[in-house]
């Protein structure tokens, strides 16, 4: 096999939730639609999880979640 194999790893430890981890930003889905995405910026888990609670009350037909960020390391140079 050639090449080197390029790993994503996590911007913060995806165990252990403690509310001032950083590393997380906002995804949403549609309950009833194949449609799915995330809101822009970083922020720490305990601020994801605040404003997804009140986007899930404030938007019924979508659900959001903290979603853990992931750095990926650039390919290999040609």
């Amino acid at each position: 096999m050639t090449g080197t194999a390029y790993y994503k790893t996590p911007k913060s430890d995806p165990l252990q939730k403690a509310s001032s981890n950083p590393g997380y930003r906002i995804a949403w889905k549609y309950k009833k639609k194949f449609e799915r995405g995330h809101l822009d910026g970083e922020m720490s888990y305990g601020e994801a999880l605040v404003k997804a609670e009140a986007l899930n009350a404030k938007e019924p037909d979508k659900v959001y979640w903290p979603e853990l960020l992931y750095d990926t390391p650039d390919g290999p140079k040609a």
